[in-house]
């Protein structure tokens, strides 16, 4: 399979796989290996179904547990990421808030303003601390929001 071109390799991996019940799991790993590497445009459905393999034996190979593995860290480490940003955005909000009462007060149009603070990206946010320190006035803010959101 591994010197064959790439019609003879699915020629020989479907034969190998009607034989499952004499090739073991390191075997029928290795075929999919095989494949995988030699035929990178096919996804793991279509090697699947090429060979005719229930999901049960895929699942068992050593390459779909690596995968699997691979994608459960992965989805953990951006689930984590994006934790971090939305606390990130959750605090900037906070000091946004505070910052902004305190230098025009509690009032209505302020309260309005900080309402939509959730839906706005924490870059713009950032941005928002950094020019606030240039307002004098609520219209200041207004025209800010209206200028960069």
């Amino acid at each position: 399979m591994i010197a064959s071109d790439k019609q003879q390799t699915i020629t020989r991996a479907k034969e190998l796989a009607e034989r499952l019940d004499k090739i073991d799991l390191d075997g029928l790993d290795f075929i999919e290996t095989i494949l995988v590497y030699k035929l990178p445009h096919l996804s793991r459905e279509e090697i699947r179904k090429m060979l005719s393999l229930y999901e049960v034996e895929l699942k068992q190979t050593r390459f779909y547990q690596e995968i699997s593995a691979e994608e459960r860290k992965e989805g953990e480490l951006i689930g984590e990421k994006k934790g971090k940003l939305e606390g990130k955005q959750e605090e900037c909000i906070k000091l946004l808030s505070r910052l902004l009462r305190r230098k025009f007060g509690v009032q209505p149009p302020l309260e309005s303003a900080l309402q939509n603070f959730p839906n706005y990206p924490l870059e713009k946010l950032e941005d928002l601390a950094d020019a606030l320190l240039d307002f004098n006035a609520m219209s200041d803010l207004e025209t800010w929001l209206a200028d960069h959101l």
